[in-house]
This record gives structure tokens, sequence and C-alpha cells, in this order.
């Protein structure tokens, strides 16, 4: 029987405003441009960036950084966080690095944008009331590289209050698949990895790291991954839903009740 629940969060609770159409599960192909056009322009403001330099040739270089630095993520399992790629840009480009808190200023600018765009999945928030109501500990295992941004994301859909522990990858150093990353958010609860489900979206990053723990593993296709091809033939989860409706009448059978 099911104790706990940890959850994905982009794209398993959290999309991005169905007006706005994305072919990438971290939404890049349609906010990554908005998002560093505003953070140069914040620069310039607070005069860390000269205005000469905030326009096409630092945006694509940020970009191009913030892309570079995914992919290695993804292969090492190592997160590189946004402040880092920042840092890189402006060093690139010759610019005096600020410190920590104008770094994450502008990281606030860069990511308002995208904040913006992002709404609660169908059914998502009835999906998490409805474990709560049946006394589910739950908790956020997500990849992102600014954990402030999804923590005011899940604040502002209405999400936050449903989690303890809430673990973002940029705030521990390493990512889903990788063991350390879901252990971060065991460790909260002493429960055998069988009795613990996680949910997400994701093929590689959750099912595959949920299976080798020995958690329960649940894949939400409600978007699709556009990393699930790949893995299909391989990566197979102990149940796959459609909905965050399918989610919760599959559940209730499996969730430990009190005798």
């Amino acid at each position: 029987m099911l104790r706990a629940a940890i959850f994905d969060f982009g794209n398993t609770l959290i999309g991005l405003d169905p007006s706005m159409t994305s072919t990438r599960t971290d939404y890049a192909d349609v906010v990554a441009r908005p998002c560093t056009e505003r953070l140069a322009r914040h620069l310039a403001q607070k005069g860390i960036l000269p205005p000469e330099e905030a326009g096409e040739e630092f945006v694509a270089r940020l970009m191009d950084i913030r892309e570079r630095n995914r992919l290695t993520a993804d292969q090492t399992g190592r997160e590189i966080d946004a402040t880092t790629s920042l840092a890189e840009a402006l060093d690139d480009a010759g610019i005096r690095v600020p410190g920590m808190a104008a770094l994450k200023a502008a990281l606030r600018a860069y990511f308002a944008y995208e904040e913006g765009c992002i709404v609660a999945l169908p059914g998502a928030v009835k999906t998490l009331a409805f474990l709560r109501k049946r006394g589910i500990p739950l908790a956020v295992l997500s990849n992102a590289t600014d954990g402030p941004y999804v923590a005011r994301v899940a604040k502002r859909v209405k999400m936050r209050r449903y989690f303890d522990p809430f673990v973002v990858s940029a705030d521990i150093g390493v990512r889903k698949p990788r063991a350390e990353a879901f252990r971060a958010a065991l460790a909260a609860w002493s429960l055998p990895a069988e009795s613990v489900a996680m949910i997400g979206d994701s093929l590689f990053h959750d099912i595959d790291g949920a299976n080798r723990l020995g958690l329960y593993s649940i894949h939400l296709t409600l978007i699709p991954n556009a990393g699930d091809p790949a893995h299909r033939g391989t990566i197979k989860p102990r149940l796959a839903v459609a909905s965050h409706e399918e989610l919760r009448e599959r559940l209730e059978p499996l969730l430990y009740k009190e005798t």
C-alpha cells in the first residue's frame, strides 16, 4: 500500500498556458528569448551591463550557454544552476560579474515572464487535495535551474502548501534520474521505497530513477514528453495514466488506510 507520494513539477502538476504551443518539456522554445531579453534590459538598467552590450549578441550568448549547460547537466546528472550560467555569460562578454544578490535579482527578472505563462494542469490541485485528505505525505522533486522560481510558481498556483519536502535540483546540485535526487526527497520519511509513489511525465528522469530505487513509478502522459520515444522500449512504469482524474481513480485502491 502507498503511504507517500513524490511529484515531478513541470508538465506533471503545472504547464505552459494552453494558448502557447511548446515543443519542449522545459518550454524553452517559447520563453527563452523573451526571458533573456528582459534580463538583458534589467542588467542594463542596473548598470551591470553597458546598454550597448545588452543587445542580440548577449541574448544569443546567454541562450546558448543555458542550452549547453542544460544538455551537460542531463548527461552528467549534476545540475548547473541559472546563476552559474548567467555569471558565465557575463564573464564571456568581459563584464565584471556582480555579487550573488545582484545575480539573484537579475534571475527573478528573467523568470518573471515565464512565471506568468504557467498554469496548474487540469485536476492537479484536486489530486493534491485528494491525497492530503487521505493522510498521504507529499513531496515535490523537480529538475529546474532555479529553486526560488519553482517555489514562486508553486505558491502562485496554490500548490506550495501541500509539499514537505520541496526539492529542486538547483538547490541540491543533482538532477533526476540520479539516486541522490530521489533520496533528498525520501530522507524526510522513514518509509520503505515500495510504499512511495513517484509521479512524473518523463520516462528517463522520473520513471527510470524511481524504478532503480524500487519506488512505485507512475507515468503521467497528459503532456507528451519529447524525450519519451527513445525510452519506451526499455523503461516501463508500474502504472501509466493520461489525466489527473485517472490518476486519482487508480490511486484510490492503492493508498494505505488506517485500520
